[in-house]
């Protein structure tokens, strides 16, 4: 007789652990799940954007810094010329294409950092998107909650693979205007 009240007892907990597997989340509980991953996704963000802008910002001083020198030079290649009219020529315009060169380069690089800032950034957004949309998965049940499942992470590499295909493509016109400019 106990051995059946055993066995009953057993099977009953089993059971009732099994129903509670695929049950959706408490509602409040979800809500606040989702108001939480959305307030993080949201710093998160937040950071990624002011990193990529700090980035951004030093790569356009950099730039402008090289046009500066290259202006610079390229004046002081102007007032050697004067001095000897018959290698002038020739000294302002190799000094002119190296200025050219040099900030061709320089451009370049600010093109690629402008586009890795722009992918961490699209990256960081949909890795937020798919945290939240994850969470609000979790307040349907059973296939509802895979189907659910699927479609996030399907939007979520359909983003980064944009996003990957932006950086290629701007590293792409990066490097042509690279070697366009000698690099």
């Amino acid at each position: 007789m106990k051995t059946n009240s055993l066995i009953l007892t057993i099977c009953t907990a089993a059971t009732l652990c099994l129903t509670a597997c695929d049950k959706p989340e408490d509602p409040i509980k979800n809500r606040a799940d989702v108001a939480k991953a959305e307030a993080d996704a949201n710093r998160a963000v937040t950071d990624k954007r002011a990193d990529v802008a700090r980035d951004v910002a030093d790569a356009q001083a950099d730039l402008a810094k090289t046009r500066a020198e290259a202006n610079r030079e390229v004046g002081e290649a102007r007032r050697d010329a004067n001095a000897t009219i018959n290698d002038a020529d020739g000294k302002l315009a190799e000094t002119t294409n190296a200025a050219n060169a040099k900030v061709g380069r320089e451009e370049a690089e600010a093109m690629r950092t402008r586009a890795k800032a722009d992918y961490e950034v699209a990256k960081a957004d949909a890795e937020a998107t798919y945290k939240v949309a994850k969470e609000r998965c979790d307040a349907a049940g059973g296939s509802a909650r895979d189907t659910c499942l699927n479609t996030a992470k399907s939007s979520y590499e359909s983003a980064l693979a944009t996003a990957d295909q932006r950086l290629e493509q701007h590293r792409r016109d990066a490097d042509a205007l690279d070697k366009a400019n000698g690099g």
